[in-house]
């Protein structure tokens, strides 16, 4: 049904998978998932000791220089420069950014009421509508982790937003990237998925690494919508980098939302 799809592509799955043992999977896969988990126990365990304002720079700056090892070690064969990519794919992997942050945005801009709304499901009425997890209200708002304007003062406001904004529009596109689109769709049809090529399709990996990165932001309904136009992109260029490209311009757009809205619960 979707051999269209991976037209051109010279790969057939395997009629019966092999399984690699655990310890040598983990090493054959750590460039993807060590950043990703190492960028996550910062902010979410060593910020419960130094607070969320110093947990994030070191994170920053941990996660920077793993991606920067991996890749000195060669081991990001699919982030390759590709001199003949056209300026046209450039181009789209810039719109699809920007359409892609807008329809995150604009709900939470124009219809807060409806996406804060709750829904009961199975007698559980603190369902809300457009958010899940680790997110409480507060005077009808959802509370955000990282107020700057609000918890800082002087140089240390703008030395921390330097930081947030390097973070998710340099780094996160990176490591998000590498696990989220690199990683698990080709993981799904196999173990050794390195020898799977960038942008084959199959409705499983799909829906699992949407899945994934759905469960991964608290604001599920956006990031099915967002996540689903850059799988498009992925599948239809076949190039990491391009995606990387509009993953990085939706995050500096939306910082610069964020920093003139005032609305720090999207970031």
């Amino acid at each position: 049904m979707y051999k269209w799809i991976n037209k051109g592509l010279d790969y057939k799955p395997p009629k019966k998978r092999a399984i690699m043992p655990a310890g040598k999977l983990i090493s054959y896969s750590q460039q993807h998932w060590a950043p990703y988990m190492c960028h996550m126990l910062i902010i979410g365990v060593v910020a419960t000791i130094t607070g969320p304002y110093i947990a994030y720079p070191i994170a920053v700056v941990a996660t920077g220089a793993l991606l920067l090892w991996y890749w000195k070690k060669g081991k990001y064969p699919e982030l390759k420069t590709k001199r003949d990519v056209p300026v046209e794919d450039w181009l789209l992997a810039v719109l699809v950014g920007i359409v892609g942050i807008v329809l995150w945005i604009a709900p939470y801009h124009f219809f807060p009421d409806v996406m804060f709304a709750k829904i009961p499901i199975l007698g559980n009425e603190n369902i809300a509508l457009s958010f899940t997890y680790g997110t409480k209200v507060v005077d009808g708002v959802p509370e955000a982790t990282y107020m700057p304007f609000k918890d800082l003062a002087g140089h240390w406001r703008t030395i921390f937003i330097a930081f947030r904004i390097m973070g998710a529009a340099i780094l996160v596109p990176f490591w998000e990237e590498l696990l989220i689109r690199s990683a698990v769709p080709r993981f799904a049809e196999e173990d050794y998925y390195q020898r799977v090529p960038i942008g084959y399709f199959s409705k499983r990996g799909f829906l699992i690494a949407l899945a994934l990165y759905t469960m991964s932001h608290p604001w599920w309904l956006v990031a099915v919508i967002w996540g689903g136009l850059t799988f498009w992109l992925y599948y239809y260029k076949r190039n990491l980098q391009l995606v990387v490209a509009a993953h990085a311009v939706s995050n500096l757009l939306l910082a610069i939302y964020v920093l003139w809205s005032g609305n720090y619960y999207l970031w």
